[in-house]
Protein backbone atom coordinates (compact mmCIF):
# COMPACT_ATOMS: atom_id res chain seq x y z
CA UNK A 1 0.00 0.00 0.00
CA UNK A 2 1.35 3.44 -0.97
CA UNK A 3 1.84 6.33 1.35
CA UNK A 4 -1.14 8.52 2.18
CA UNK A 5 -1.32 11.74 0.17
CA UNK A 6 -0.24 14.90 2.02
CA UNK A 7 -3.15 17.01 3.21
CA UNK A 8 -3.93 20.63 2.52
CA UNK A 9 -4.39 22.97 5.48
CA UNK A 10 -7.32 25.28 6.12
CA UNK A 11 -6.73 28.86 5.00
CA UNK A 12 -10.17 30.24 5.76
CA UNK A 13 -13.22 28.36 6.98
CA UNK A 14 -15.67 30.69 5.29
CA UNK A 15 -18.24 28.02 4.54
CA UNK A 16 -18.90 28.94 0.90
CA UNK A 17 -22.01 27.39 -0.58
CA UNK A 18 -20.15 26.79 -3.85
CA UNK A 19 -16.64 28.27 -3.76
CA UNK A 20 -15.11 28.52 -7.24
CA UNK A 21 -12.51 30.11 -9.49
CA UNK A 22 -9.75 31.30 -7.11
CA UNK A 23 -7.51 33.94 -8.69
CA UNK A 24 -4.34 35.34 -7.13
CA UNK A 25 -3.69 39.07 -7.54
CA UNK A 26 0.12 39.20 -7.36
CA UNK A 27 0.16 43.00 -7.23
CA UNK A 28 -2.22 43.46 -4.33
CA UNK A 29 -1.49 40.24 -2.44
CA UNK A 30 -5.18 39.30 -2.56
CA UNK A 31 -6.88 35.99 -3.29
CA UNK A 32 -10.18 36.40 -5.11
CA UNK A 33 -12.85 33.72 -5.49
CA UNK A 34 -16.58 33.48 -6.13
CA UNK A 35 -19.34 31.82 -4.16
CA UNK A 36 -21.41 30.85 -7.17
CA UNK A 37 -24.67 30.06 -5.43
CA UNK A 38 -24.52 32.95 -2.98
CA UNK A 39 -23.73 35.36 -5.81
CA UNK A 40 -20.72 36.82 -4.02
CA UNK A 41 -17.16 37.80 -4.92
CA UNK A 42 -14.74 37.44 -2.01
CA UNK A 43 -11.30 38.99 -1.63
CA UNK A 44 -8.91 37.67 1.03
CA UNK A 45 -5.88 39.81 1.92
CA UNK A 46 -3.20 37.29 2.88
CA UNK A 47 -1.12 39.89 4.71
CA UNK A 48 -3.84 40.98 7.12
CA UNK A 49 -6.27 38.08 6.99
CA UNK A 50 -9.11 40.51 6.27
CA UNK A 51 -11.78 39.35 3.83
CA UNK A 52 -13.98 41.67 1.77
CA UNK A 53 -17.26 40.41 0.32
CA UNK A 54 -19.35 41.86 -2.50
CA UNK A 55 -22.85 40.42 -2.96
CA UNK A 56 -24.19 40.71 -6.50
CA UNK A 57 -27.32 38.62 -6.01
CA UNK A 58 -26.58 36.84 -9.28
CA UNK A 59 -25.29 33.35 -10.00
CA UNK A 60 -21.52 33.67 -10.54
CA UNK A 61 -19.23 31.47 -12.59
CA UNK A 62 -15.80 33.09 -12.50
CA UNK A 63 -13.83 36.27 -11.88
CA UNK A 64 -10.73 37.76 -13.55
CA UNK A 65 -8.41 40.66 -12.83
CA UNK A 66 -8.15 43.78 -14.99
CA UNK A 67 -5.03 45.20 -16.59
CA UNK A 68 -6.62 48.46 -17.66
CA UNK A 69 -9.12 50.28 -15.51
CA UNK A 70 -10.30 49.58 -12.00
CA UNK A 71 -12.30 46.69 -10.67
CA UNK A 72 -12.88 43.17 -11.92
CA UNK A 73 -14.68 41.33 -14.70
CA UNK A 74 -17.00 38.43 -13.92
CA UNK A 75 -18.86 35.73 -15.79
CA UNK A 76 -22.21 35.95 -14.06
CA UNK A 77 -25.91 35.42 -14.59
CA UNK A 78 -26.70 36.58 -18.11
CA UNK A 79 -23.14 36.93 -19.42
CA UNK A 80 -19.99 38.99 -18.90
CA UNK A 81 -20.11 41.87 -16.42
CA UNK A 82 -17.73 44.50 -15.11
CA UNK A 83 -17.66 44.88 -11.34
CA UNK A 84 -16.59 47.64 -9.01
CA UNK A 85 -15.74 45.72 -5.82
CA UNK A 86 -15.79 48.92 -3.79
CA UNK A 87 -19.38 49.86 -4.57
CA UNK A 88 -20.73 46.47 -5.63
CA UNK A 89 -22.05 47.96 -8.86
CA UNK A 90 -21.95 45.55 -11.81
CA UNK A 91 -22.80 46.23 -15.44
CA UNK A 92 -23.78 43.65 -18.04
CA UNK A 93 -21.40 44.10 -20.96
CA UNK A 94 -22.11 41.07 -23.15
CA UNK A 95 -25.13 38.78 -22.94
CA UNK A 96 -24.61 35.03 -23.17
CA UNK A 97 -27.37 32.88 -21.72
CA UNK A 98 -30.29 34.87 -23.10
CA UNK A 99 -33.74 33.77 -21.99
CA UNK A 100 -32.81 30.19 -21.05
CA UNK A 101 -33.04 30.04 -17.24
CA UNK A 102 -31.50 26.58 -17.21
CA UNK A 103 -28.12 27.78 -18.49
CA UNK A 104 -25.59 29.39 -16.15
CA UNK A 105 -22.10 30.80 -16.54
CA UNK A 106 -19.29 28.66 -15.20
CA UNK A 107 -15.49 28.53 -15.04
CA UNK A 108 -13.39 31.00 -17.00
CA UNK A 109 -10.06 32.77 -17.34
CA UNK A 110 -8.00 35.17 -19.43
CA UNK A 111 -5.70 34.16 -22.25
CA UNK A 112 -2.15 35.64 -22.46
CA UNK A 113 -3.40 38.44 -24.72
CA UNK A 114 -6.02 39.55 -22.19
CA UNK A 115 -9.22 38.00 -23.57
CA UNK A 116 -11.76 36.60 -21.12
CA UNK A 117 -13.12 33.16 -22.01
CA UNK A 118 -15.81 31.51 -19.89
CA UNK A 119 -18.00 28.47 -20.27
CA UNK A 120 -21.60 27.57 -19.57
CA UNK A 121 -23.55 24.56 -18.33
CA UNK A 122 -27.15 23.75 -17.51
CA UNK A 123 -28.31 23.45 -13.93
CA UNK A 124 -28.96 19.76 -14.57
CA UNK A 125 -25.57 19.26 -16.28
CA UNK A 126 -27.12 18.14 -19.56
CA UNK A 127 -24.57 16.75 -22.04
CA UNK A 128 -23.93 18.99 -25.04
CA UNK A 129 -25.95 22.02 -23.90
CA UNK A 130 -23.00 24.04 -22.65
CA UNK A 131 -20.50 26.12 -24.61
CA UNK A 132 -17.34 28.20 -24.28
CA UNK A 133 -17.56 31.94 -25.03
CA UNK A 134 -15.09 34.74 -25.66
CA UNK A 135 -15.87 38.27 -24.49
CA UNK A 136 -15.14 40.74 -27.29
CA UNK A 137 -15.42 44.30 -25.96
CA UNK A 138 -17.41 46.38 -25.86
CA UNK A 139 -20.54 44.19 -25.91
CA UNK A 140 -20.19 40.88 -27.74
CA UNK A 141 -19.93 37.27 -26.56
CA UNK A 142 -18.65 34.92 -29.25
CA UNK A 143 -19.08 31.13 -28.96
CA UNK A 144 -15.73 29.45 -29.64
CA UNK A 145 -16.71 25.89 -28.64
CA UNK A 146 -20.18 24.33 -28.55
CA UNK A 147 -21.59 20.95 -27.62
CA UNK A 148 -20.01 21.00 -24.16
CA UNK A 149 -21.54 19.37 -21.09
CA UNK A 150 -19.97 21.20 -18.12
CA UNK A 151 -17.28 23.64 -19.28
CA UNK A 152 -14.46 23.85 -16.72
CA UNK A 153 -10.74 24.15 -16.17
CA UNK A 154 -9.19 26.62 -18.64
CA UNK A 155 -5.38 26.97 -18.77
CA UNK A 156 -2.97 28.17 -21.47
CA UNK A 157 0.60 27.06 -22.04
CA UNK A 158 3.41 29.62 -21.82
CA UNK A 159 3.38 30.32 -25.55
CA UNK A 160 -0.36 30.83 -25.60
CA UNK A 161 -0.71 28.38 -28.50
CA UNK A 162 -2.35 25.55 -26.56
CA UNK A 163 -5.51 25.68 -24.46
CA UNK A 164 -6.17 23.01 -21.83
CA UNK A 165 -9.90 22.55 -21.27
CA UNK A 166 -12.08 20.24 -19.22
CA UNK A 167 -15.59 19.08 -20.03
CA UNK A 168 -16.32 17.53 -16.66
CA UNK A 169 -18.83 15.04 -18.05
CA UNK A 170 -16.19 13.53 -20.35
CA UNK A 171 -13.79 12.99 -17.41
CA UNK A 172 -10.71 14.02 -19.39
CA UNK A 173 -8.47 16.97 -20.27
CA UNK A 174 -8.60 18.14 -23.89
CA UNK A 175 -6.04 20.19 -25.78
CA UNK A 176 -7.01 22.80 -28.38
CA UNK A 177 -4.71 24.55 -30.80
CA UNK A 178 -5.12 28.22 -29.87
CA UNK A 179 -4.49 31.32 -31.95
CA UNK A 180 -3.53 33.87 -29.33
CA UNK A 181 -3.68 36.67 -31.91
CA UNK A 182 -7.36 36.11 -32.68
CA UNK A 183 -8.65 34.14 -29.68
CA UNK A 184 -9.87 31.26 -31.83
CA UNK A 185 -9.63 27.51 -31.30
CA UNK A 186 -8.24 25.05 -33.82
CA UNK A 187 -7.82 21.29 -33.65
CA UNK A 188 -9.04 19.46 -30.55
CA UNK A 189 -7.62 16.25 -29.16
CA UNK A 190 -7.91 14.35 -25.93
CA UNK A 191 -4.79 14.94 -23.86
CA UNK A 192 -5.41 12.40 -21.12
CA UNK A 193 -8.21 10.44 -19.51
CA UNK A 194 -9.11 10.95 -15.84
CA UNK A 195 -11.89 8.38 -15.46
CA UNK A 196 -9.63 6.13 -13.37
CA UNK A 197 -9.49 8.64 -10.50
CA UNK A 198 -12.16 9.13 -7.83
CA UNK A 199 -14.36 12.12 -8.53
CA UNK A 200 -14.92 14.32 -11.57
CA UNK A 201 -12.34 16.77 -12.99
CA UNK A 202 -13.37 20.35 -12.26
CA UNK A 203 -11.16 23.47 -12.04
CA UNK A 204 -7.56 23.54 -13.22
CA UNK A 205 -4.34 25.59 -12.91
CA UNK A 206 -1.01 25.49 -14.74
CA UNK A 207 2.46 25.91 -13.20
CA UNK A 208 5.83 27.21 -14.38
CA UNK A 209 6.83 23.77 -15.70
CA UNK A 210 3.70 23.48 -17.84
CA UNK A 211 2.12 20.84 -15.61
CA UNK A 212 -1.54 21.12 -14.63
CA UNK A 213 -3.23 20.84 -11.27
CA UNK A 214 -6.79 19.45 -11.46
CA UNK A 215 -9.38 19.63 -8.67
CA UNK A 216 -11.69 16.60 -8.42
CA UNK A 217 -15.34 17.24 -7.56
CA UNK A 218 -16.58 14.59 -5.14
CA UNK A 219 -13.02 13.31 -5.09
CA UNK A 220 -11.53 15.22 -2.15
CA UNK A 221 -8.23 15.82 -3.93
CA UNK A 222 -6.16 17.98 -6.25
CA UNK A 223 -3.72 16.19 -8.55
CA UNK A 224 -0.75 17.40 -10.61
CA UNK A 225 -0.22 15.93 -14.08
CA UNK A 226 2.29 16.33 -16.88
CA UNK A 227 0.76 17.64 -20.13
CA UNK A 228 0.48 14.04 -21.36
CA UNK A 229 -1.29 12.84 -18.22
CA UNK A 230 1.37 11.29 -16.00
CA UNK A 231 0.41 11.73 -12.34
CA UNK A 232 3.12 13.57 -10.41
CA UNK A 233 1.52 14.51 -7.10
CA UNK A 234 -1.72 14.20 -5.15
CA UNK A 235 -2.91 16.51 -2.38
CA UNK A 236 -5.76 15.32 -0.18
CA UNK A 237 -8.52 17.77 0.72
CA UNK A 238 -10.80 16.91 3.68
CA UNK A 239 -13.90 17.96 1.70
CA UNK A 240 -15.35 15.76 -1.04
CA UNK A 241 -16.68 18.68 -3.07
CA UNK A 242 -13.32 20.06 -4.16
CA UNK A 243 -14.01 22.59 -6.90
CA UNK A 244 -11.02 24.51 -8.21
CA UNK A 245 -7.47 25.71 -7.56
CA UNK A 246 -4.87 28.31 -8.40
CA UNK A 247 -1.22 28.98 -7.60
CA UNK A 248 -0.30 32.15 -5.78
CA UNK A 249 1.11 33.64 -2.62
CA UNK A 250 4.10 36.01 -2.45
CA UNK A 251 6.37 33.53 -4.24
CA UNK A 252 3.63 31.73 -6.23
CA UNK A 253 4.33 28.48 -4.33
CA UNK A 254 0.95 28.33 -2.57
CA UNK A 255 -1.69 26.04 -4.03
CA UNK A 256 -5.09 27.50 -3.09
CA UNK A 257 -8.09 25.16 -3.25
CA UNK A 258 -11.79 26.06 -3.10
CA UNK A 259 -14.55 23.72 -1.94
CA UNK A 260 -18.34 23.62 -1.63
CA UNK A 261 -21.17 22.59 0.64
CA UNK A 262 -23.73 22.34 -2.16
CA UNK A 263 -23.96 21.74 -5.89
CA UNK A 264 -25.86 23.79 -8.46
CA UNK A 265 -28.58 21.16 -8.52
CA UNK A 266 -30.73 20.77 -5.45
CA UNK A 267 -29.28 18.08 -3.25
CA UNK A 268 -27.91 17.28 0.17
CA UNK A 269 -25.58 19.74 1.84
CA UNK A 270 -22.19 18.21 2.58
CA UNK A 271 -21.77 17.59 6.28
CA UNK A 272 -18.66 18.63 8.16
CA UNK A 273 -17.33 21.91 9.47
CA UNK A 274 -14.77 22.33 6.67
CA UNK A 275 -17.13 22.05 3.71
CA UNK A 276 -16.94 25.33 1.80
CA UNK A 277 -13.54 26.27 3.25
CA UNK A 278 -10.50 27.45 1.29
CA UNK A 279 -7.35 25.35 1.66
CA UNK A 280 -3.65 25.94 1.04
CA UNK A 281 -0.67 23.69 0.35
CA UNK A 282 2.96 24.65 -0.34
CA UNK A 283 4.24 23.18 -3.62
CA UNK A 284 7.81 22.97 -4.94
CA UNK A 285 7.10 24.32 -8.43
CA UNK A 286 5.64 27.85 -8.58
CA UNK A 287 2.76 29.04 -10.65
CA UNK A 288 2.70 31.93 -13.10
CA UNK A 289 0.97 35.30 -12.58
CA UNK A 290 -2.67 35.31 -13.62
CA UNK A 291 -3.40 36.83 -17.01
CA UNK A 292 -5.43 40.03 -16.76
CA UNK A 293 -8.34 41.20 -18.87
CA UNK A 294 -7.63 43.97 -21.37
CA UNK A 295 -10.23 46.04 -23.17
CA UNK A 296 -7.85 45.86 -26.12
CA UNK A 297 -5.99 42.53 -26.29
CA UNK A 298 -2.29 42.84 -26.96
CA UNK A 299 -1.24 42.02 -30.50
CA UNK A 300 2.27 40.97 -29.64
CA UNK A 301 3.29 38.84 -26.67
CA UNK A 302 6.61 39.35 -24.97
CA UNK A 303 8.70 36.71 -23.20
Amino acid sequence: MGRAAPRAEVLTAGGDQLGECPVWDDRAGVLYRVDALAGAVLALDLRTGAEHRVDLGLHLGSVVLREDGDGLVVAAEGGFRTLDPGTGVSELRAAVTGDDPGVVMNDGGCDPAGRFLAGTMTRDADPGRGALYRFDPPDTAVPVLTGVGVSNGLAWDAAGTTLFHIDTLLRRVDLHAYDVHTGTLGGRRSAFDLSGYPGLPDGMAIDAEGCVWVAFWRGGAVRRFTPDGRLLQEIAVPVQRTTSCCLGGPDLHDLFVTTARRSIREGPVEAGPLAGAVFRYRVPVPGVPAHRWRSRPVTRLHD
